[in-house]
């Protein structure tokens, strides 16, 4: 016997199986209605090379021969398609019906079971003690343009800045506002990005401007940053879930 790892497909699922090369067709239909939703007698099995082919192999419709029997290896693709005749395409993966969950900003904020509830309990983004500039200049520091920053770009500020990155906009918190040794100097804002997106953690050409998560700081002139009223956002790993 030979364990095979198998794509398997249908209207409402995709997965990689691991498959007894002994299996017959009539055990594997038992096996995939569990996971395709599909009764036995309504699976019609096709047989493919791999995920991205289009044209298939064979039709698997000996139910007593196996899989070995009809050279099936490693990375080959089954679709099974579906004839009953109450099926309704989409029943399981259309979300467009489902209630959703959702609360009213108060609400979220009164829970202590939230990412924010975290965040505040634990001093991280923007509920993080504001760091304050360094007090010595650095040893090399020649004169820089003293313009005043924008109202309002304070550390500590929520806000989105315009990257470099293709003029994307990331939010984040302002942890930094005045003369920068970068570039030519002048003002600059330092900004911790909710996103590791960013380009340091606050040290710049040896200088530290603030501390933050590596990937997370990017310093950018005060008028690519707006500041107001902007809630964190993440990055949402994906679903290694099989349906």
């Amino acid at each position: 016997m030979v364990l095979l790892s198998i794509f398997v497909t249908s209207p409402d699922t995709h997965s990689e199986r691991r498959l007894e090369s002994t299996l017959t067709i009539s055990q594997l239909k038992d096996k995939l209605t569990p996971i395709t939703g599909i009764q036995p007698q309504y699976q019609i099995l096709r047989l493919y090379r791999s995920i991205e082919a289009t044209e298939p192999l064979v039709i698997l419709d000996d139910e007593s021969r196996s899989l070995q029997d009809y050279a099936v290896v490693d990375w080959n693709c089954i679709k099974v398609e579906n004839l009953d005749p109450s099926a309704r395409p989409g029943e399981f993966s259309d979300l467009s019906a489902v209630e959703k969950f959702e609360l009213t900003p108060e609400e979220y904020a009164s829970r202590s079971d939230t990412v924010q509830a975290h965040l505040k309990a634990n001093k991280l983004g923007r509920f993080a003690d504001t760091p304050t500039t360094l007090a010595h200049p650095h040893p090399h520091q020649h004169p820089v343009s003293t313009s005043v920053p924008p109202p309002g770009l304070v550390p500590g500020a929520r806000c989105k800045v315009i990257t470099s990155e293709g003029g994307l906009e990331r939010r984040g918190t302002v942890r930094f506002v005045g003369n920068a040794e970068i570039g030519k100097g002048g003002i600059w804002a330092g900004v911790e990005l909710d996103e590791p997106v960013g380009k340091g953690d606050g040290l710049v050409e040896g200088r530290r401007y603030f501390t933050c998560s590596p990937l997370h700081a990017v310093f950018v002139r005060p008028d690519k940053v707006t500041v107001g009223d902007y809630p964190e956002e993440y990055l949402l790993g994906d679903d290694d879930d099989e349906i």
